[in-house]
């Protein structure tokens, strides 16, 4: 039975019954026209749809008081109603539930609409878009602290490939969402550090701030006026800032008004005289807040006098990753996963040049060797080739690969040999055109699925920071390990463990040239320093 034919019975008293008086009265009142049994008709279609008319007392009685005798008696036998003398009224006192409606709606050919259960999820994990692992937190929490109280200076010590950068993008998210109209400064010496720290806060920002704020880039050929700059992050290359205090004084004081809180990325550079010269400027002014980011707070690997310097210049305050059970966070790291456990391959060469006094002299006082030395070794054929040789044995391990030169010519030289022993590789200095070197970059980031090809990336002074491929597992140190602070740099480029996208083990060559120094692991490497830090949080 078609129920829309039977509802093409109804007069506009019925009509006006089952959609009730306060639409008809209101409908009298806009257009009395509308009160006709055509638009009546119209009216209910677009008010209920079928189910809801058979469901309801009302317009379900009138369906079926409209019923001709033939169709009321088909219904009765439908429902399994008896024999009566007024089956339109006995139908109607019918309770309709149950097998009885569904009755009903299969003669009119309609289906029962099915009850929408309501499930109250009692518990939902919501994944934050910018997160941080539990012992960044902690780490972020020390900072707060630490910058809290009057001495609000800290340097943020975490061990390379454990989220220094990510952390401390947190904390500042934190301070400006409390800040409104200050600055953040973001210091750095390189591309990639800049690039990285831009992109970084970029990134959270847009999932955690809340309101408008500007990202500055402050470097190379930026002609921005600091002086003018209200409620922004700047991120800024820290000669080109200096040199901008240097050229005018006043703007520069005007900014430092403006500034709420400083970073100093590679904190170790803090105390250098000029870099010094430009914190001071900006901290002095508005009793402005410090962070300084570094895997390895000290300058030196054997002058503590250096060391503590740096220590003082933080007020001896350092927020660093406590794990119950663990006395080196770096330790904690690799068992977590966090970082890869790393495998120290010494590669041994007695032959080369003899250091001199002079030379020593020099190594106590500039804490590097001189480049006239490193020239030397840099040129050692029979050196040269127990390198490459070394590679040969590595590609067959390792895809990814990173091979740290002397010299910007030994990074090169380098490259040449392996591309003649059908090793693939490339070379990137300092003089590699942008374009080109973003190419191979990209090009050693993104190894192919299908048939994976290693590679082998020499560089010189590039990918020492501000460098992350994940999929690193080997770093080859061919240069002399003067720097315990260019040694962690360069180690961290290949220690990103599984829960960071890279490797459960990491294999680190290091080149030891007789009778210079050099550093036996990332966790010594990591506590180098402890002894020259007194207020650990």
């Amino acid at each position: 039975m078609n129920l829309n034919d039977v509802i093409s019975r109804f007069d506009e008293e019925i009509y006006k019954n089952i959609l009730g008086d306060e639409i008809i009265e209101t409908l009298t009142l806009l257009d009395s026209s509308s009160l006709y049994a055509d638009k009546l008709r119209q009216i209910l279609h677009n008010t209920y749809d079928n189910s809801e008319l058979l469901s309801n007392k009302i317009s379900r009685n009138h369906i079926i008081d409209s019923l001709r005798v033939e169709e009321v008696e088909e219904l009765a036998k439908k429902l399994n109603m008896t024999a009566s003398k007024n089956l339109w009224e006995e139908a109607k006192k019918l309770k309709f539930k149950g097998l009885v409606l569904e009755a009903l709606f299969s003669f009119f050919d309609e289906e029962i609409p099915k009850k929408e259960e309501y499930y109250l999820e009692e518990c939902v994990i919501v994944q934050p878009s910018y997160p941080m692992y539990p012992y960044q937190v902690d780490v972020s929490r020390s900072i707060s602290k630490i910058l809290a109280s009057e001495k609000n200076r800290v340097l943020l010590h975490m061990p390379t490939g454990s989220g220094k950068t990510r952390t401390a993008i947190n904390y500042i998210c934190q301070h400006l969402r409390g800040n409104t109209g200050s600055n953040v400064i973001w210091f750095a010496n390189t591309q990639e550090l800049l690039e990285q720290a831009h992109s970084e806060f970029v990134k959270a920002w847009r999932n955690v701030g809340n309101r408008k704020v500007s990202a500055i880039k402050f470097w190379s050929s930026s002609k921005i006026d600091l002086s003018e700059i209200s409620d922004s992050f700047i991120v800024a290359g820290i000669d080109k800032a200096y040199s901008a205090l240097l050229k005018d004084v006043g703007k520069m004081t005007k900014f430092a008004h403006s500034c709420s809180l400083v970073i100093m990325d590679e904190a170790h550079q803090a105390i250098a005289p000029t870099y010094k010269l430009l914190l001071e400027a900006i901290l002095i002014q508005n009793k402005t807040s410090i962070i300084g980011l570094s895997a390895t707070p000290g300058r030196t690997w054997n002058n503590p006098h250096e060391d503590q310097k740096l220590a003082d210049f933080f007020y001896k305050q350092k927020a660093i990753i406590r794990i119950k059970g663990f006395d080196n966070p770096v330790d904690y790291l690799v068992d977590r996963g966090y970082l890869a456990r790393t495998v120290n391959t010494k590669l041994l060469y007695s032959g080369g040049i003899s250091v001199t006094q002079e030379d020593i002299d020099y190594l106590k006082e500039k804490y590097v060797l001189s480049d006239k030395v490193l020239k030397q070794i840099s040129e050692d054929k029979i050196r040269n080739i127990r390198i490459v040789n070394k590679i040969e044995e590595l590609v067959k391990k390792h895809k990814r690969i990173i091979l740290f030169g002397i010299t910007k010519n030994h990074a090169i030289v380098l490259n040449s040999l392996l591309t003649a022993l059908g090793i693939n590789s490339a070379a990137i200095t300092s003089e590699t055109p942008s374009a080109l070197r973003a190419s191979i970059i990209n090009e050693f980031k993104t190894p192919r699925v299908i048939e994976p090809k290693s590679m082998v990336l020499c560089n010189y002074g590039i990918l020492t920071t501000g460098f992350d491929a994940p999929e690193t597992s080997c770093a080859v140190i061919s240069r002399p390990t003067d720097s315990l602070v260019l040694y962690s740099q360069m180690v961290g480029r290949a220690i990103r463990g599984t829960n960071a996208g890279g490797n459960t083990e990491a294999e680190i060559v290091t080149v030891v040239d007789k009778s210079l120094p050099g550093f036996g692991n990332v966790s010594d490497a990591f506590m180098n320093w402890e002894d020259v830090w007194e207020n650990i949080n």
